[in-house]
């Protein structure tokens, strides 16, 4: 993608981030080297995403983001312009398409016919949609008992620093920029809403349903995938992990946490206590099998192995 003297692509990430992790696992199938691929950390955690300056790249304020250089502009000569990629599925499809990595080349993640490549958009479009949103379900509860689990853990803290990064920000810009501010006070009152619910203050009914829809929608999911594989195929399209995969797996990951799990070591342990969420929707033979093959995935063990199921 780039050369020592080429500037290079920088993906901006966090290694909590559930659809950040899936340009990461494309960098590592892919075998993008630190020459040729950047990455620097937006640290969710204490809203650095909300930043003005980071807002200037992903005006969303989400990750990943992916900022290239054009190819016109890589002259000597001349000045060098650069274009931002803000979704985590454009990302992807960018970096499955530029050079592979110096050392090799390494395979195509994107389906080569138009029946499996009309799957693999079908999929990864079904996996970002709101209703199985797992950001969402990281954050919401079903009980009285996981709301205060919650509030004394990571999706607490998580809200907490948000709020005080939001109101920081806000402070600083005053009414320099309408439209920056306009956009810190809607985040303010939508995260501190929340936040104030999950620390026990207001009618948490909406939010309990909500979870409650999720987790069937998860169920649905899991079933989905289930008729999706195809008997003695390790991966949704075949024999090849493909980004569609790469989407899922992420996806997974992150509903696994929410039920519970920590580590990729016991798969099997983990779809067990992934299970007791789904309201009695079992895990299907050809959906453990691709989650074992996935989790034995060298990408996999970089991503998950070491920081944890996220």
């Amino acid at each position: 993608m780039a050369s020592e003297t080429t500037p290079k692509a920088v993906l901006y990430w966090f290694p909590g981030s559930v659809w950040a992790s899936v340009p990461r696992l494309v960098a590592t199938e892919k075998g993008f080297t630190d020459n040729e691929l950047e990455r620097r950390i937006v640290d969710l955690g204490k809203g650095e995403n909300f930043s003005p300056a980071y807002l200037k790249i992903h005006p969303q304020g989400h990750v990943p983001a992916l900022v290239v250089p054009y190819e016109h502009t890589l002259d000597d000569g001349v000045r060098t312009k650069f274009k931002a990629i803000t979704t985590t599925a454009n990302v992807c499809d960018f970096l499955d398409r530029s050079t592979n990595s110096s050392s090799f080349a390494a395979p195509s993640l994107s389906p080569a016919t138009i029946e499996s490549s009309s799957t693999s958009k079908d999929l990864i479009e079904h996996i970002h949609q709101d209703s199985i949103d797992p950001n969402t379900l990281l954050l919401v509860w079903r009980t009285e008992a996981e709301r205060k689990v919650k509030a004394s853990g990571l999706p607490g803290a998580f809200l907490k620093g948000r709020q005080e990064a939001l109101e920081r920000y806000a402070k600083e810009v005053g009414n320099s920029d309408p439209k920056l501010k306009a956009f810190y006070d809607k985040k303010i009152q939508e995260n501190g809403g929340l936040l104030a619910l999950l620390e026990g203050k207001g009618d948490a009914s909406g939010i309990e349903a909500k979870a409650k829809d999720l987790w069937t929608n998860v169920g649905k999911t899991v079933e989905l995938l289930e008729t999706k594989l195809q008997p003695g195929a390790a991966y949704l399209l075949g024999d090849q992990i493909s980004l569609a995969d790469l989407h899922c797996g992420a996806w997974l990951a992150r509903v696994l946490a929410c039920a519970g799990a920590t580590s990729i070591a016991d798969v099997e342990a983990n779809l067990k206590t992934f299970e007791k969420n789904l309201d009695g929707v079992k895990v299907g033979p050809k959906f453990a099998a691709w989650a074992q093959a996935l989790f034995e995935r060298e990408s996999f063990k970089e991503a998950y192995g070491e920081d944890g199921l996220h």
